[in-house]
C-alpha cells in the first residue's frame, strides 16, 4: 500500500481532536444454541479512533429512518462494516466511551482494494442500550 492519509491526516487534527482508544468488535458470523437463539460472534481488536459529532450530511443520511437515537461520527483506520444483508457482513460494534456503539451506517471508504481492506472509513454509530446484568 502507499501513502497513508489517515496517519497523515490524523497527526494534523490530533491537535484539535485527539484519537481516542477504542475496541472493534468485528462480526464473523454467529451460532445459532440449541435453543434456537442465535449468537452472535466477534473478534475484538484495538483502535484508535476520531469521534465527532454528526454533521448535517451526516444526519440527512439517516434522516428517513426517525432514530430517535445517540449518533457519532467516527473514522477509524480498520475495517469496519455497517449491516449489508446481501454481502452478509457487517454488524461489526465499537466500544468507546463507556459504552458499545453498532455501527449503522458506512458513510466513505478511502483506499478499498479488491480484497476489501480499507485504509479507513468514516461511519455513523448509534449508542446501544447496556446489557441487562
Amino acid at each position: 500500500m502507499g501513502l497513508n492519509l489517515f496517519t497523515l491526516a490524523g497527526a494534523l487534527c490530533a491537535q484539535a481532536v485527539p484519537p481516542q482508544a477504542a475496541v472493534l468488535h468485528a462480526s464473523t458470523g454467529s451460532t445459532v444454541n440449541a435453543d434456537g437463539s442465535v449468537t452472535p460472534l466477534y473478534t475484538a481488536t484495538p483502535v484508535q479512533i476520531v469521534v465527532q459529532p454528526p454533521g448535517p450530511q451526516d444526519l440527512q443520511l439517516v434522516e428517513g429512518l426517525g432514530q430517535q437515537a445517540e449518533l457519532r461520527v467516527v473514522y477509524v483506520n480498520a475495517p469496519v462494516h455497517a449491516l449489508s444483508r446481501a454481502l452478509q457482513t457487517g454488524g461489526d460494534i465499537l466500544e468507546f466511551s463507556g459504552s458499545d456503539w453498532l455501527v449503522t451506517r458506512s458513510v466513505e471508504d478511502w483506499a478499498a482494494d479488491t480484497s476489501g481492506e480499507s485504509e479507513w472509513v468514516k461511519v455513523v454509530v448509534t449508542r446501544q442500550l447496556p446489557a441487562s446484568a
